[in-house]
């Protein structure tokens, strides 16, 4: 009920997981603002409303086993999130604002249908976590060796047929998986990668 929005005092954790919702009321997010957790996984969701941007203190947000197509663009105006969960959706596209999300430290996108990511991605410097296993990634933009605290890049099951060079620069990757990818020829860069500590599963 849409009368649920008016728990104007909800603070810390709301679980809406393993229902049958493929649609949210737009006002159930307007006076949320308190709220630290999310669950909304395992629905039907297909849309999230403009309004989840008004929950400008919540720190993780879980989405992931639901039917989503796109990610609202105010999804950027959460920038308190640490964790985004969107796995197992059918996103096509990532919006340009994810890169608003200063302190996101884990996104996890596998088992989407991303053909490309936003170039704005570069810009999560807190990020150490970024899973993009089961996609359908045909490029990478060379704005992710910007994520100097990246440890963990799980690239697996995508249609890549080369690599940004930048990867290379990432100062702290300690694992890179690329297997089942359509490379065409392995960098030599990645040798570097391995001498430094980094392990990489081709």
């Amino acid at each position: 009920p849409e009368s649920l929005g008016n728990l104007r005092n909800l603070t810390s954790f709301l679980y809406l997981s393993n229902n049958q919702f493929a649609l949210l009321a737009a006002s159930l997010f307007e006076h949320w603002g308190k709220l630290l957790y999310l669950n909304i996984t395992d629905n039907q969701l297909v849309e999230l409303p403009e309004t989840i941007g008004k929950l400008s203190n919540l720190k993780e947000l879980r989405l992931y086993n639901n039917q989503l197509t796109t990610l609202p663009a105010s999804l950027g105006e959460l920038v308190q999130l640490r964790e985004l969960h969107v796995m197992n959706n059918q996103l096509a596209t990532l919006p340009e604002t994810i890169g608003e999300l200063g302190r996101l430290k884990e996104l996890r996108l596998s088992g989407n249908r991303l053909t490309s990511l936003p170039a704005s991605l570069g810009k999560l410097t807190y990020l150490t976590q970024l899973d993009l296993r089961n996609n359908r990634l045909l490029s990478l933009p060379e704005s992710l060796g910007d994520l100097v605290e990246l440890t963990h890049l799980d690239l697996r099951a995508n249609r890549l047929v080369a690599l940004p060079s930048s990867i290379a620069e990432l100062p702290r990757l300690e694992k890179l998986d690329l297997r089942w990818n359509k490379l065409s020829a392995l960098p030599q860069w990645l040798q570097r990668l391995e001498q430094r500590g980094c392990a990489i599963y081709l």
